[in-house]
């Protein structure tokens, strides 16, 4: 028996058959295109909670035909209209067709199979049919749906006949438009017993004349809001306000518990609107709807009966093991063996009663192979046939191979390639024998790496397979050596573990603590569950463990668990990064600030020989240039605006490196185009790079770490960006380079950005091992910011400065208490230097004032004439006066950005981009929806729109400057403007590439995929790498993305102006975000060269090597901080770190505050770069403030200070000696 998935839209409501209770508080539904493009906020804003029976036809919301109101407790009317009717060129085939009225019964909706009607899969759906469908007809415009009428039924009846009411289930889901996070981009919403499916559905058409069926079916639920045949997750009840702010809080921590979402590799049965999946999708849904269920009855938020519907969920999943069976994969494996109508036969064979539901079909089918038995349809005669040769003269292990297989639900690509050695070579980790399956089956799971399309084989698909219901095991035994007898086999345990290294891998650990791993694995939604001890693991996991290594990262330290893989690459990477670092090179004698000067004017820059903040810069760039030319491996690190492109290319114009060959690479193809158009210079991106030396899958989109050969090339190799590497990415890249042949590896980059998405970070651990060592003349820093306001330090700089971990200017943190007090009254604030500074603070509460404030905001940073200037608004992007996108300049697409952390959610970048679009394009918004309009994708991007390249690759255009056709390769994140749109292309200026336009082909529908997206907004992650005049960067109360490095990262893409909305009413936000425990990078484990983990503890998740951790638990800035903080706790002296401290001319964090008995501060503050000047009159500035309120050295305000690096602890000893007496 098939089950049925509907997707719906997110309702605030429950989905219970009105209008949203507060619609325009709803981004969510946005997310599906029909609504993006139809929802009308002021009339449903008229309408709010109106019922849908109410409404009426006319009057219902565009989530109605989006199964919005499935749980509609009243019938309701609902009116069809074929979008052909109004099409001139099918007149004559759908022209005659009437409005069909249907009445919608209560809780009913309709199942829309979309995927089965487009013409690209049909063809693969009629293969696996018994009986060939009626030929299609050519529609006559581009169209990538199905155009006969006759094959449009004969599809919908393949489908739904699958289908039976009171037996098959009903799971309603969303897509990634819910407010649960952007992390999960399906949610199981409800799930219920499909009680009525009705039969085709015709087109009201008049007497005699032909007609086309809907795609619609309407199916009938038992779900009932207080019922027990099926349930709703109470997502709802958990975001519901209760006025208590902690509660809320609680509330929504408490939602990840009882979130329900498909396995990755089932996602393909929770798309294209309804789709039929098996038995075995539905076990992981009912399974992890379970254990929901169980955590809403512990929480205690939700009413309700959840225990009877605890177990209605238990009846459902016995029921839907009887009916899976021990074999759900039989047909997909003999489908793959051969057999082009498998899985049709079983399913007949099952109709027919020839095959009872938990029945080994082994036996039968080896007599129908045989040509022994008789098929239900003579139809499948010579398709067995064919086949018969094939099985009968398979070996016996290789049909032990095939039943094995047959045991997992998989698809008939994974079958494949299980099946055939050579294509599982392609698609595995390591080689896997056929001996080796049979040993053990869980390397299915361990090693699968899916085919790019077909997604990898998941760990409890092989379970259930394996471990079935002792119902169904019973009947239909796993023989040796594949059998499994114990819940803790040893195998079954070693998959878990190494399935949950993997995801831990994909999200940045490069490996995990014990206790971290035990934790993991009780969250599992394994049945039965995995029994595993940490006694268990110190048994199993010796040094000969093909899989996985058991490491300490110090001694004494927790113990861990990494992947063997992972462990061998990284200490090779370490080794080879160590050594080359140590190795000195000869002074190639260039005139480094010559170079300089040269490259700087070379990319349109100036220099300013008397000024002598450009001259600190060139002497410390020229030290630079001089300290990585001399080593075999260097680094180069500096935060945004101290030169590390002058830098760049001051080594492109060396005439000795160019003479043995200087290769540019960078981890992204964003950030290669924006190097090679900063430097003038060819650069390449890691992954062609790799892919040239046949090195990078890019079917898969890994790299590889062996090769026939190693390039031997140019000498000297520069990687920029290096801090959006990977453990992987590095590693690959170094075994890929002949070591003997390049003389110098140059590292370029900012470790305060983003960490790399994906396993560790090894440009921040590089970093901070050369800091740390004797290395540290591989290392070298620039600190001198050549972006300023006039001649004042910009403030962008000053505040993105205190969200890194690098050592501050006494006085930096003054720059957040400096926009608060400059605050105007209505909610805003201008920095340091008032109207003059480069940075402007604006406060917000609702999504509402966001709006206003952005419009506001973005009128005053681009001169317009005021928040509803949509001229002014297309003159910031470069547009022409006439409106038109310039041939010769599109920079304009790159002068202002806005910026948020989440995609979703009202303050979400798919909001704001539908919201600045409405207002600003609504003219040629409402132009393309006209008869002969023209858009592009689901977010109806319309020409002028500015928009963001979703995927890297070749493309043609055209150069307007040559008057020739181009093929250029164009990079993921790339923004542009739509220059024209004239069906079938669209035409993209984009920023970086002037008198250059190039084509993308407009989707006949939304099912097909799009490779732009609206960009007025972008997310955090995907501005990396870019830049831009004036930014504006959305900063919510709370968001589980935000971090020190996302704040960092958005504040440093504005080169000119920063205007920061932040929700709330004051800077507590920002200040809490620059702390280091709010570190993304810090939270990662990793041992690259110094081991760190993070505490189980989830109020410490950090990991250890890349925070400063005192004794009594603090995180501090710096280790000197860890030294004075200690010393004071050894002396029993207590103190408050950076606590503020309100003074006449504003609040200060020092960076110890000691009370003394009467109440009064004491503060200690300690100085670490006296011997540099802006740093010396940062504490000058400091000094004042103290002076000015009261404090005097030596009496409250104390200090410490360094002499190139190195404390005086008999000073410190003193000090603190000192301070104790005055507290006692």
């Amino acid at each position: 028996m098939q089950h049925l998935t509907i997707r719906t839209a997110w309702h605030d409501s429950a989905w219970n058959g009105t209008v949203c209770a507060h619609p325009t508080a709803n981004p969510y539904c946005l997310d599906l295109p029909r609504i993006r493009e139809s929802r009308d906020d002021a009339h449903e804003l008229a309408k709010a909670s109106r019922t849908f029976d109410v409404l009426g036809p006319s009057g219902l919301p565009p989530c109605a035909g989006e199964s919005g109101g499935f749980m509609n407790p009243t019938p309701w009317i609902r009116e069809f209209r074929h979008p052909y009717t109004s099409i001139p060129k099918t007149q004559a085939t759908h022209g005659h067709l009437l409005p069909t009225v249907l009445k919608v019964p209560e809780y009913t909706t309709f199942a829309t199979p979309f995927a089965w009607m487009l013409r690209s899969r049909s063809a693969t759906i009629e293969e696996r049919l018994p009986e060939a469908l009626s030929p299609d007809q050519e529609p006559p415009f581009p169209s990538p749906w199905v155009f006969a009428a006759a094959r449009q039924r004969e599809l919908s009846d393949a489908c739904f006949r699958q289908i039976s009411p009171d037996g098959s289930l009903v799971l309603f889901y969303t897509k990634s438009g819910h407010p649960l996070g952007d992390h999960i981009n399906r949610l199981v919403v409800g799930i219920g017993r499909i009680t009525k499916l009705s039969g085709i559905i015709d087109h009201e058409a008049p007497a005699g004349s032909p007609t086309f069926p809907l795609w619609e079916r309407m199916v009938s639920h038992s779900i009932r809001p207080e019922g027990a045949d099926g349930l709703l997750l109470p997502y709802h009840a958990y975001l519901a306000a209760t006025g208590d702010p902690a509660e809320d809080a609680r509330r929504r921590e408490l939602l990840g518990e009882i979130a329900v979402f498909p396995e990755s590799a089932q996602i393909a049965g929770f798309s294209y609107g309804s789709e039929v999946i098996g038995p075995d999708v539905a076990l992981t849904t009912l399974e992890r709807a379970l254990t929901a269920v169980r955590a809403v009855i512990r929480h205690g938020v939700a009413t309700g009966p959840w225990a009877d519907r605890e177990e209605w969920l238990n009846a459902r999943i016995a029921e839907t093991w009887l009916d899976r069976g021990a074999f759900p994969g039989a047909g997909a494996v003999l489908e793959a063996l051969g057999l082009r109508l498998a899985t049709s036969l079983l399913l007949d064979l099952r109709r027919d009663g020839s095959l009872a539901p938990a029945a080994d079909p082994w036996p039968l089918l080896d007599a129908l192979l045989r040509g022994v038995g008789t098929p239900p349809n003579r139809v499948y005669e010579p398709d067995l046939a064919a086949a018969r040769k094939t099985w009968t003269a398979l070996p016996e292990p290789r049909r032990d191979l095939v039943k094995l297989l047959s045991r997992f639900a998989l698809t008939t690509a994974a079958a494949k390639r299980w099946l055939e050695p050579g294509l599982r070579d392609d698609a595995t980790t390591r080689p896997i024998s056929d001996a080796d399956l049979l040993r053990n089956p869980y390397l299915v799971a361990e090693v699968d790496l899916g085919d790019g399309v077909d997604l990898p084989v998941s760990l409890p698909t092989v379970d259930r397979g394996l471990l079935p219901d002792p119902t169904v095991a019973v009947r239909a035994p796993l023989p040796p050596p594949s059998h499994v007898d114990s819940a803790g086999d040893e195998r079954r345990v070693a998959a878990t573990v190494v399935t949950l290294l993997r995801e831990a891998a994909a999200e940045g650990d490069a490996l995990l603590r014990v206790d971290e791993v035990l934790s993991r694995i009780a969250d599992l939604a394994l049945s039965p569950p995995v029994v595993v001890s940490s006694d268990w693991i110190a048994g199993h996991v010796g040094a000969d463990h093909p899989t996985l290594r058991l490491v300490r990262v110090a001694e004494g330290g927790p113990a861990c668990l990494q992947l063997r893989e992972l462990a061998e690459r990284g200490r090779t990477l370490a080794r080879v990064l160590d050594a080359r670092a140590g190795r000195s090179l000869p002074s190639l004698g260039e005139r480094w600030r010559d170079l300089l000067v040269t490259a700087i004017t070379a990319g349109g820059g100036t220099v300013d020989a008397t000024n002598e903040r450009h001259a600190r810069a060139l002497d410390e760039q020229a030290e630079a240039l001089e300290q990585i030319t001399t080593r075999k491996l260097a680094v180069l690190v500096g935060p945004a605006g101290t030169g590390k492109t002058s830098v760049v290319g001051a080594l492109l114009a060396s005439a000795k490196l160019n003479a043995e060959g200087v290769l540019l690479l960078a981890p992204t193809g964003k950030a290669t185009v924006r190097l090679a158009h900063k430097t003038n210079a060819k650069a390449l991106n890691v992954a062609q790079f790799l892919h040239k030396l046949k090195r990078y899958d890019g079917t898969r989109q890994r790299v590889l770490f062996e090769g026939a050969e190693k390039y031997a090339q140019e000498r000297t190799v520069v990687v920029d960006e290096a801090s959006m590497l990977t453990e992987d990415q590095l590693a690959a890249l170094l075994e890929a380079l002949d070591q003997m042949h390049v003389r110098r590896l140059i590292l370029v980059g900012d470790p305060s950005q983003l960490p790399p998405i994906g396993v560790g970070r090894p440009f921040a651990d590089l970093v901070a091992h050369l800091s740390a060592s004797a290395r540290a003349d591989a290392l070298a820093r620039l600190t001198v910011e050549l972006r300023t306001k006039g001649e004042r330090p910009s403030d962008i700089l000053r505040l993105a400065s205190l969200f890194t971990n690098e050592s501050q200017q006494v006085d930096a943190e003054s720059v957040i208490g400096e926009l608060a007090a400059n605050a105007d009254g209505t909610g805003s604030a201008a920095g340091a230097g008032g109207a003059d500074s480069d940075v402007r603070l604006v406060f917000w509460q609702t999504p509402a004032e966001l709006h206003a404030r952005l419009l506001d905001e973005l009128a005053q940073a681009l001169g317009m004439t005021g928040p509803d200037d949509s001229a002014g608004y297309a003159k910031a992007l470069g547009l022409t006066a006439e409106g038109w996108v310039p041939f010769d300049d599109h920079s304009g697409a790159e002068r202002f950005q806005v910026l948020s952390p989440v995609r979703m959610r009202e303050l979400g970048t798919y909001e704001l981009n539908r919201f600045l679009q409405r207002h600003f394009r609504a003219a040629d918004l409402a132009a393309s929806r006209t008869h002969y309009g023209v858009s592009y994708g689901p977010e109806e991007i319309v020409v002028r729109d500015k928009v963001m390249l979703l995927r890297n690759g070749m493309r043609d255009g055209y150069d307007w400057a040559q008057g020739v056709k181009i093929r250029d390769y164009l990079a993921n994140g790339e923004v542009g403007l739509l220059a024209r749109q004239k069906r079938p292309w669209a035409r993209v200026a984009f920023a970086d590439r002037k008198q250059r336009h190039f084509n993308f082909r407009i989707a006949s529908s939304n099912a097909e995929k799009v490779d732009l997206e609206l960009a007025y907004a972008l997310t955090v992650h995907k501005a990396q790498g870019s830049e831009f005049r004036t930014v504006l960067v959305v900063v919510p109360e709370e968001s589980r993305l935000l971090s020190r490095e996302l704040v960092y990262t958005a504040l440093t893409r504005a080169q000119e102006r920063l205007v920061l909305l932040v929700q709330g009413q004051d800077v507590t936000t920002l200040r809490e975000l620059t702390r280091p425990g709010r570190s993304e990078t810090a939270r990662r484990n990793t041992n690259l060269f110094v081991g760190g983990v993070r505490r189980l503890d989830p109020d410490v998740p950090f990991a250890e090597h890349l925070v400063h951790r005192t004794a009594g638990g603090e995180l501090v800035r710096s280790k000197s901080e860890v030294i004075i903080a200690n010393l004071l706790r050894a002396a029993r002296v207590p103190y408050l770190y950076e606590h503020p401290l309100r003074g006449h001319t504003g609040t200060i964090h020092p960076d110890f505050t000691i009370v003394d008995p009467a109440g009064d501060p004491i503060v200690w503050e300690h100085l670490g770069m006296l011997d540099r000047p802006g740093y010396r009159a940062s504490w000058e500035r400091r000094q004042r403030w103290y002076e000015e309120n009261g404090f005097t050295l030596g009496t409250n305000l104390f200090t410490s200070a360094e002499d190139n690096g190195v404390l005086d602890s008999q000073a410190l000893d003193r000090q603190v000696a000192m301070i104790r007496e005055m507290v006692e």
